[in-house]
């Protein structure tokens, strides 16, 4: 017997919060769900309608294997839907041999959770077939109970996603549509095809994304709508079959996505203060090299290291912390003033990986070189960051400093600091000894392109006094600012100084 639009069997047993458990006869799943009985009668075929539910704590049910068998014919000759036998001491024993009557017959023999009262069974048939054959009502409880099972359970993010895709028979995706990036641990992204069009409605739609769209590629059809969250974020559902979702139902589970995101956005906030603390304390010399070493091997980051530093990225940064939680990339992310200071291992991302990066996210960046142990962690930062500094403000690009930065530069703290004392040292003899600041003029005249009127302005002192200045420095270091040689090796020596007295 088919009732169109009733609840079924399968319908119950999904429900996370009913917590029924299919013991045999799921041929006989799809049986409609017409109403729920809670029946004392030990003939229930005889008062019951075909479609009924028998709900029971189990005394009705026979001792005997032989009248268990003939228990559930009757009642599945009868046209019932199924049985629901609670979990109580006055249940008998369920044999073997009842179980294989329902498997032949199809009729659902269910396991009631001592927990959950039949009253609930009895109020959910009665609302879903109020609902006539409207399925809404019954996914968005079952989507209502995947989120509960989810926090309970502490499922991955893929599982979650993989048990609402088959709430609404369709393949769920959960993705960053700026980047075309997965936003949950194990998930993916449809083919690069699917952003063009993506991107391309949204264009149609005045460059921002409707409530729901429709998207084509080669035939094949997505729904799509936003997530309610803190960043960018979009569901894409692909339809099993022909039947498309209820928008209804879609936005309930596009809900639900959200609090699978602000979990994450929580395990990476955990992380990045981790490694922030764990990085300025190495950085400030307040830990053990041994110490160090163990805690940088907690946060599994052994072998060849590499440092990178991104200039002033937030959003980048946020999202490249997201993408290596997710992949099980083991990772450290602090900050020195405006930089942004990452540890990695060098296996784990290739310089290429980085690169590409770059050119998703328009980064200006530099690049380590590779370094065993933590003790070197202050080396690497300064060559990450002098990297840095050889990319043009403005410009996109990853300086490697083993790779694409010239010979000269000094590569680690003691090189940074002689090629400083080397070039400056009579200036920052004299401003300590005199209370003067010519190594502050001297850096804000280069950054303004050597004019007096515009460093005056920003050191807040007279032209005439910027020249003055000027031409004590050029006395002290025996450098001219009419050389190009000179100028550039007063630039490198005041970088170098930077380099070796910034640590955080």
């Amino acid at each position: 017997m088919t009732i169109p639009g009733a609840v079924t069997v399968r319908d119950l047993v999904e429900l996370r919060h009913l917590q029924a458990t299919l013991l045999a006869g799921a041929a006989g799943l799809d049986r409609p769900v017409s109403w729920a009985h809670v029946s004392d009668a030990c003939d229930p075929w005889n008062w019951l309608d075909p479609g009924d539910l028998v709900l029971t704590c189990g005394y009705i049910v026979p001792e005997e294997p032989a009248a268990q068998v003939r228990f559930v014919e009757k009642m599945a000759a009868a046209g019932l839907s199924g049985i629901v036998i609670g979990e109580d001491e006055r249940r008998p024993h369920l044999s073997d041999e009842l179980f294989a009557a329902a498997d032949r017959s199809g009729f659902p023999v269910i396991d009631g959770a001592h927990a959950v009262g039949f009253t609930q069974y009895v109020r959910f048939v009665a609302a879903a077939n109020a609902r006539g054959e409207d399925q809404s009502f019954i996914q968005i409880a079952r989507v209502h109970g995947e989120v509960m099972a989810s926090l309970r359970e502490k499922l991955a993010g893929t599982e979650f996603v993989d048990r609402l895709s088959r709430v609404v028979r369709c393949t769920l995706h959960v993705v960053d549509p700026q980047v075309w990036e997965p936003l949950i641990r194990g998930g993916s992204t449809p083919g690069h095809a699917w952003k063009d069009a993506y991107d391309e409605e949204v264009r149609r739609s005045s460059g921002r994304a409707p409530f729901v769209m429709n998207l084509t590629v080669d035939d094949r059809t997505a729904l799509t709508m936003p997530i309610p969250s803190e960043r960018a974020a979009c569901l894409i559902a692909f339809p099993d079959s022909d039947v498309e979702p209820r928008l209804a139902v879609l936005q309930q589970i596009a809900a639900a996505c959200a609090l699978e995101i602000g979990r994450v956005d929580a395990e990476v906030e955990r992380a990045r203060r981790s490694g922030a603390g764990l990085l300025n304390d190495a950085l400030n010399g307040r830990l053990e090299p041994a110490v160090l070493t163990a805690l940088f091997h907690e946060h599994r980051l052994r072998g060849d290291l590499r440092v990178l530093a991104i200039d002033d990225r937030p959003t980048a940064v946020d999202r490249l912390a997201r993408r290596w939680l997710l992949g099980d990339i083991p990772f450290l992310v602090g900050e020195i003033g405006q930089i942004a200071i990452t540890v990695f291992r060098a296996d784990d991302l290739p310089q290429g990986y980085l690169e590409e990066r770059t050119r998703l996210e328009h980064w200006r960046a530099g690049l380590s070189d590779p370094f065993a142990g933590a003790g070197n962690l202050g080396d690497a930062v300064r060559q990450a960051r002098w990297a840095l500094e050889t990319v043009s403000p403005g410009s996109s690009a990853l300086a490697s400093y083993g790779d694409g930065s010239p010979p000269f530069l000094p590569r680690t703290l003691a090189e940074s600091e002689l090629t400083a004392e080397h070039v400056l040292g009579a200036l920052l003899k004299y401003d300590h000894e005199q209370g003067t600041e010519l190594v502050k003029t001297l850096r804000v005249y280069l950054e303004c392109d050597r004019s007096p009127s515009r460093a005056g302005e920003l050191l807040f002192i007279h032209t005439q006094t910027v020249a003055y200045r000027i031409a004590r420095i050029q006395e002290l270091t025996g450098r001219s600012m009419r050389s190009t040689g000179d100028v550039c090796e007063l630039w490198f020596a005041l970088r170098a100084l930077a380099l070796s007295q910034t640590t955080q």
